[in-house]
């Protein structure tokens, strides 16, 4: 801390405090500073962090002005000394006020909510008429701003960052969630008791009961770098996330990887099973897919298997998983009742690919059919084992003449 500083004495925080409560001595306007050091590491933190996606770079952008205000609002008073006159008070209060503003538009953004700029400056630009306002008013005006104005911030920040406790992703995403809105009962007391207050009002700001400003430094001292923290956990797992699911997914047609076949499988198996729904596994293969190569090219037959792919996922439940299980090789496991049911599925399938107006996709090609086999995958059976039934009924279709389903029936 730098020389000069001194504790503040408008308010010591022993002052009116009964015994048990001054066992902890903080010194409030060095918790500030800790908040702002705090700030000063969340945001080389946040340069860090790596976005996927332009909502997560926004959340970052807004995030790290807000960061930066909370840093600079809140070290200065190192530099004026203590007690801070009241424009540095105003300054504190100013820029706390305007960075919980903005970082409630972070939370929208990372969130992904459509976020304009133009309201989010316009809720800055009234925060800096209101604090030119209470200035003239020395220390109580900056108070009863700082107290109204932090409410009014932390409010949007919770409503703007409610997603994170109904619907998140993952524990992270709670807890953010729930630091959101957990904090929002605090602000609300410091600015309800700004209304109960006729004495001198100290010169740190923090207005609040004797016995509740140590937990208050406290919590202000720690939530810049536990939100940085938490900011970068979510972002990491949307990355890690992006990233397993590209390791899992064909690039090509979208659809699952015959790699990730095994390991997200079973997780699905057992939520249809669950569902009191029976699995079939459906084998599709594109009849004469060489063809298509040698006669329309690569790019042609890229199209084609791009447009297969997301024909299946068209036709299919949601939860039914599509794999690209070889060259022209595709594999749905479906949730439905029976057997009879599976050969419907499939039987659809194969006239959607048979229908499908190819000449529009690919110039100069008239038709394309497929080749299905479809079998139920039995409890405890290995899923292996149902493959090779479903590539056993594949190739009978084939032999048959192609574009048709035929059934693999398990061993009795």
């Amino acid at each position: 801390m730098q020389a000069g500083f001194k504790p503040a004495a408008a308010m010591p925080i022993s002052e009116g405090v009964p015994p048990r409560f001054t066992m902890l001595q903080i010194d409030i306007l060095s918790s500030f500073a800790i908040c702002g050091a705090g700030a000063a590491l969340g945001l080389t933190l946040m340069r860090d962090a790596v976005a996927i996606d332009e909502a997560t770079r926004e959340s970052l952008r807004l995030s790290r002005i807000g960061f930066a205000l909370i840093g600079v609002a809140l070290l200065q008073p190192l530099l004026v000394g203590s007690p801070p006159p009241v424009w540095s008070q105003a300054l504190m209060g100013f820029g706390t006020v305007a960075a919980l503003i903005i970082v409630a538009w972070a939370a929208a953004a990372l969130a992904g909510e459509r976020v304009a700029r133009a309201p989010l400056w316009a809720a800055v630009g009234a925060a800096g008429v209101a604090v030119l306002a209470t200035w003239p008013l020395g220390t109580p005006g900056v108070v009863w701003f700082t107290a109204w104005g932090l409410t009014v911030g932390a409010s949007l920040m919770a409503w703007m960052g409610r997603r994170f406790v109904l619907r998140p992703r993952d524990l992270n995403e709670r807890v953010l969630g729930l630091l959101y809105i957990g904090t929002l009962p605090t602000y609300w007391l410091r600015a309800i008791y700004t209304l109960t207050w006729d004495a001198p009002y100290p010169d740190h700001l923090l207005h609040v009961p004797g016995p509740l400003q140590a937990p208050y430094a406290l919590m202000y001292g720690v939530l810049p770098m536990l939100y940085a923290l938490l900011l970068f956990n979510v972002i990491h797992a949307r990355l890690q996330a992006r990233l397993h699911l590209r390791a899992i997914t064909d690039p090509l047609t979208g659809a699952l990887s015959r790699h990730a076949l095994a390991e997200t499988a079973s997780a699905s198996l057992v939520q249809q099973r669950r569902a009191g729904q029976q699995p079939a596994v459906v084998l599709v293969d594109l009849d004469h897919f060489k063809q298509v190569n040698d006669r329309h090219g690569h790019a042609g037959g890229d199209i084609v298997l791009r447009e297969v792919a997301q024909l299946l996922r068209a036709q299919l439940r949601p939860e039914a998983l599509v794999v690209r299980y070889g060259g022209e090789e595709f594999v749905a496991l479906v949730p439905v009742e029976d057997l009879p049911v599976a050969r419907k599925v499939a039987e659809r399938l194969r006239e959607q690919i048979e229908t499908t107006r190819w000449r529009d996709l690919v110039p100069g090609m008239q038709s394309l059919t497929a080749s299905i086999g479809v079998t139920m995958l039995e409890a405890d059976e290995p899923l292996e084992r149902a493959l090779a039934r479903a590539d056993e009924a594949l190739y009978r279709a084939k032999n048959a003449g192609r574009n048709q389903v035929q059934v693999g029936l398990a061993a009795a």
